[in-house]
């Protein structure tokens, strides 16, 4: 039987530099990959020189900006494969990641989606992590599951997202079927698709790392502010169409847009930023009361000398 054709999806943005690892990697598959599609969104940099000296094989898509969500789901239309794979510019993969994705779907055919562990280099090549799975305290987990699909998987997802996008592969079919990627959002909008396929499939994961994620200065996942603002879009939307599920999955769905409110006012507060500060955890109170909330609501408003004081007074009780 032949093997399923797969196409990868790489979306960029000014990463011109790290092109040439990530399509390599690409390239050195033990089981090769039909297609690579690059969605240039908009990119300003030197991407379309550096594709074209890159030869053969590779879609070259432009559009304007629109953020990764658009980029990928562009991708995603266009690819040719049954199977379709993701690869930021700044990661690359271990020369083994699809034949082994390949094989579990062979083995697990209800599965709808295969992810990986990774590790994580600095720019120099030195690495950071061994195995995020590790780090996370996954690795006996997904290693005894051995490539059977994930148990309780959307509860899992909203307890801690162990699903990197540069990991996915993934039924062409279902991602069309659940709608790609949502635009409206800018941070988590690969968590919030990887539970919309949850919650109606099997997932699985490979237990071993698969992936080699490079953190830079101009990773995305730097500007925490946005970030942060981000993920309490993305806990609307997850609100949104799960809310009838969540409290099977274990989640509390006003709670869980609280807790991502709350999240953004303690950074606030911590960097000194009362005032939207206090908006965010009034945001969070009126989504669902709670102590930390309130707490730091109240610590909020008192004059800047206090607060300095309760902070020098918790530093020396730790």
């Amino acid at each position: 039987m032949n093997p399923p054709r797969v196409s990868v999806v790489i979306p960029t943005y000014n990463r011109a530099r790290f092109l040439p690892a990530a399509i390599a990697s690409i390239r050195a598959q033990t089981l090769p990959c039909s297609e690579i599609v690059v969605v240039d969104d908009g990119s300003t940099d030197d991407t379309a020189a550096v594709l074209a000296a890159l030869g053969e094989g590779i879609v070259h898509l432009r559009q304007a900006n629109a953020g990764p969500a658009a980029a990928r789901n562009r991708g995603i239309h266009a690819a040719s494969g049954e199977l379709v794979a993701f690869l930021d510019t700044d990661d690359r993969w271990c020369p083994n990641k699809i034949e082994r994705q390949v094989e579990l779907l062979r083995r697990h055919p209800a599965v709808a989606l295969v992810s990986a562990d990774m590790a994580i280099e600095d720019e120099t090549g030195a690495t950071m992590v061994a195995s995020n799975f590790a780090k996370r305290g996954l690795a006996g987990f997904f290693a005894a599951l051995d490539g059977a699909p994930v148990p309780e998987a959307p509860r899992r997802l909203l307890q801690l997202n162990f699903i990197n996008t540069s990991t996915v592969l993934a039924r062409r079919e279902v991602l069309v079927e659940r709608g790609g990627f949502d635009t409206r959002l800018r941070y988590g909008e690969d968590l919030e698709l990887w539970l919309r396929i949850a919650a109606r499939h099997a997932i699985a994961c490979v237990p071993g790392v698969e992936e080699i994620r490079v953190e830079h200065s101009s990773n995305v996942t730097k500007s925490v502010e946005p970030m942060l603002k981000g993920y309490v879009d993305m806990a609307r939307v997850i609100r949104e169409w799960a809310r009838p599920a969540m409290p099977g999955w274990g989640v509390d769905p006003d709670r869980y847009v609280a807790d991502a409110l709350a999240d953004l006012g303690y950074w606030y507060f911590s960097a000194g930023r009362m005032a939207q500060a206090r908006s965010a955890f009034a945001a969070s109170l009126r989504e669902k009361p709670g102590r930390r909330a309130a707490a730091y609501l109240a610590a909020s408003g008192l004059p800047a000398a206090w607060i300095s004081g309760l902070r020098s007074m918790k530093a020396r009780l730790r």
